[in-house]
């Protein structure tokens, strides 16, 4: 039986999409999920956690699972924690010196290496989205987009694959990831494709999706703009503008595929017509 805790006090230090952060003590915090999110998917995320930490990921060490009233959560140590949200909002300086950390960060988690088979295939899991897509696209656009799919290198790179403001925290200084629900493996052009979604496209749709990670519409596309900027680094132009195409086409099928099983999501129309113009003015 889960021990219980009380949030009385507690300030709310990050949101995502399946939860809200707490910090409980100077060296704890607690993610509390929404109602309806199933004991199993948080015990999956409890042991990713535990995994990456293993693995080398900068992410906060996993405790137990507590009550929280009708809800459930999951402690964390994370030493003087305080969200990248808040970080990047107090200057212009603490914003490039996110974005650099973030892509530093990123390389990190991109240099390991995972078993085959250990984790989902992102690349595998896009084709899905690709096959998937009938409703929306036609089959000369879904062929073109299997093709570019098929110039991707199979890879057993670990991804985060929700890599944005929300999913990151800082503790003395450092950048740590949590929300490791989404861990998968592929080339990094995936992650690519969903940092483009969570500060472009995203954003493109609707503000909003800015104001849920705590920064406006202008802050966001800077960190796309940024991110990708240093995470190329010396690639030449050709190449460059390449993998660009690519994540921005691989996002926006991500989006499609979302959208199509969640018809309770906002302005979810909107996003399913922009992405498919989006993708054709790609392809």
């Amino acid at each position: 039986m889960q021990r219980e805790i009380s949030l009385d006090g507690a300030p709310k230090i990050g949101e995502g999409a399946h939860g809200e952060v707490y910090r409980i003590a100077d060296d704890t915090i607690a993610k509390v999920y929404r109602p309806g999110v199933s004991m199993e998917a948080i015990m999956r995320e409890k042991e990713l956690s535990r995994w990456a930490f293993v693995h080398g990921v900068p992410t906060a060490i996993s405790f137990d699972i507590v009550r929280v009233g009708d809800r459930y959560g999951v402690v964390y140590e994370l030493l003087d924690a305080c969200s990248a949200s808040d970080y990047v909002r107090e200057s212009p300086a603490n914003l490039e010196d996110f974005i650099e950390k973030s892509v530093d960060l990123m390389n990190r988690i991109h240099a390991i290496e995972v078993n085959p088979g250990e984790l989902p295939d992102m690349k595998e899991q896009t084709l899905g989205w690709i096959e998937n897509s009938r409703q929306y696209l036609s089959p000369e656009i879904r062929d073109k987009l299997k093709a570019l799919l098929s110039e991707v290198p199979d890879s057993h790179t670990l991804l985060h694959a929700d890599f944005h403001l929300k999913n990151i925290m800082i503790s003395d200084g450092e950048l740590m990831l949590i929300d490791m629900d989404t861990l998968c493996t592929g080339d990094p052009i995936f992650e690519l494709a969903t940092i483009y979604n969570s500060y472009k496209e995203f954003p493109s749709i609707a503000p909003e999706a800015a104001m849920f990670l705590g920064i406006d519409v202008d802050t966001a596309y800077r960190i796309w703009d940024r991110t990708l900027e240093l995470y190329l680094g010396d690639t030449d132009q050709a190449a460059a503008m390449d993998t660009k195409r690519k994540a921005e086409l691989f996002g926006c099928v991500r989006i499609i595929d979302f959208a199509d099983r969640h018809k309770e999501m906002p302005e979810r129309e909107k996003c399913l017509m922009t992405c498919i113009a989006d993708i054709a003015s790609r392809c």
